[in-house]
Order: structure tokens, then sequence, then C-alpha cells
């Protein structure tokens, strides 16, 4: 009984971490004094992580790994998150040190000098898991970004080829949505789109630019089919039109396809939560009543 107190302890010294970071990275994004939005776990440790870059070990971590320094930043640029990769690498760096050694000194104090071994287990497990805290969180960041960019080009480009037939050029209909002020990280995308156009950027390049920004396949298909139909002299209006049309069924099916989804993705918490429960609630008479009458159980 001893030693499963001690485990469930040092199990909790692991986990509670874990669950701490995971809240902080489920946090609304803060402000940083410079006015950047800056998610609430970079914000309680970016003075450690900014001494960190100060002295040069972000920049060792881009010179040390840029293949992951490249990808991290197109990450970063696609989550909106106002960070360099060198802070992020620093967070990821003074997470894993700070978790492992946490993990370390609350193990060592709950168990007994014959069970040192999990000391060391423990801190491992902690700092993989508050080293990869960042990473997850960009990655959350980045996906919830995603879905709120794909759920509105459809309506987007809806409203454009609308301000189009009214009479608009292409630019001024992406103008006139930028102004609507509808809040969301596509009006972000557009409106540098814009800037992009007005620094004299053709318009299918500045459609490309901003389909690699976000990298949604439904997105980088509208951007082709308008740059063959601007080659080829097709109506543009119509063309988007299609396409808008095209992604709203796309959306559709997609819906349809989680919600016949939803049932299967029950099963698990079911066998792991409730069939246990009903198990417990229907045998335990049983078994009292089997030991009254002296039946042996085990």
């Amino acid at each position: 009984m001893k030693q499963m107190i001690i485990y469930a302890l040092t199990f909790m010294a692991v986990v509670l971490p874990t669950v701490f970071f995971g809240m902080l990275s489920n946090r609304t994004p803060g402000r940083r004094a410079g006015g950047e939005e800056l998610p609430l776990l970079f914000r309680l440790i970016h003075p450690i992580t900014d001494l960190m870059e100060a002295v040069g070990v972000g920049t060792l971590c881009r010179k040390l790994l840029p293949g992951y320094s490249q990808a991290l930043q197109k990450k970063l640029s696609f989550a909106g998150v106002k960070l360099s990769v060198g802070s992020v690498c620093c967070a990821q760096i003074f997470l894993t040190l700070f978790c492992g050694v946490v993990a370390c000194g609350v193990t060592a104090l709950l168990v007994e000098p014959e069970n040192r071994i999990s000391i060391p287990i423990a801190g491992l497990i902690a700092a993989l898991v508050g080293g990869s805290q960042p990473g997850i969180l960009i990655g959350n960041l980045a996906q919830k970004r995603r879905l709120a960019i794909l759920r509105a080009i459809p309506y987007s480009i809806d409203l454009i080829a609308s301000a189009m037939r009214g009479g608009l050029d292409f630019s001024a209909a992406i103008r006139f949505y930028v102004k609507l002020g509808i809040a969301g990280p596509l009006t972000d995308e557009y409106s540098q789109m814009l800037r992009e156009m007005e620094l004299g950027v053709i318009r299918t390049v500045a459609l490309q630019n901003m389909a690699d920004r976000i990298q949604i396949k439904e997105f980088t298909s509208f951007a082709a089919a308008v740059a063959l139909g601007t080659e080829l002299g097709a109506p543009l209006t119509e063309t988007m039109e299609i396409q808008g049309e095209e992604m709203r069924k796309a959306r559709f099916a997609l819906a349809e396809c989680k919600a016949q989804r939803a049932p299967s993705l029950m099963l698990l918490p079911m066998a792991l939560f409730i069939l246990p429960a009903v198990f417990i609630i229907i045998l335990t008479p049983v078994f009292l009543k089997m030991r009254e009458a002296g039946v042996p159980l085990f």
C-alpha cells in the first residue's frame, strides 16, 4: 500500500505540471508592453526567455537547427503569434529544464531510498512534457486560426464577387471587404494581400502569396482558378462565384463526415469511464452476497 501511494504521488508530480501548462495553453492570448498579442504561457515566462535570447541562446538554436527554425517560423506566421523563433526555442529549453528539475525534486521528497530509480524517470517525463508545451500551444493556435479562415472563406468570396458585380474591380472589392471590419484572421490576410497589391504586386501573385501563407487547400485551388481565368480571359466574377459554391459544398460535406464519426468517437470514453462504473454498480452487491455466504472470491 505504501508503494502504491508513493507511485501515485510520483505520477501526480509528473502530471500536474502537464495539466497546468495545458491550462495556460488554452487561455486567451494576452498583450505585451509593445501591444503585440502573446499567449499567456509565453507572457508568464517572457522575462526569462528574453534574458536567454539576449545572451545568445536563441541565435545559437537558429544556427544549430536551421531546418527546424524555418518550419517553426512558418508555423508562427500562420498561427499569428508575434514571437521570434529564438524566443520559442528559449521557452522550450527553459520549460524542459524547469519541469525536469521540479519533478525530480518533488519525486525525491516523496519516494523512499530504495525507489530512487523513479526520480530520473519522473524528471525525464516531465522534461519532455514541459518542453513540448510551446510547440503544442503554437500548433493549437495555428489550427484554430486555420478553422476560422476556412469557415470565412466561402462567404468572403461571395461578398467580393457581389462587390465586383456592383462595378468594383478586384482591388476595390478586396478593400471593400476589409473596410467592412469583419473581425477575424481572414480579414488580416486580405489586408496584407491588399498592401502587396498597392505596392505593385500583380493580382495573381498576391493571391498565390496569400495561399502560401495560410496553407489551405481550398484557397490554393481558388487562387489557381483565378490565375487560370485571368490568363484565359474568363469573367473573374463567375469564377469566384463557382469557387465559393464549391468551397461551401466541401465544408458541408466535411461537417457531415464529422457528424457521422461522432458515435464511433464516443465509444472510447464510454469503454474507459462509463462501462467500468456500470460493472462496479452491478457486481458489487453480488460480491458482497458471496462474501457473506463464505464463498471464496479469489
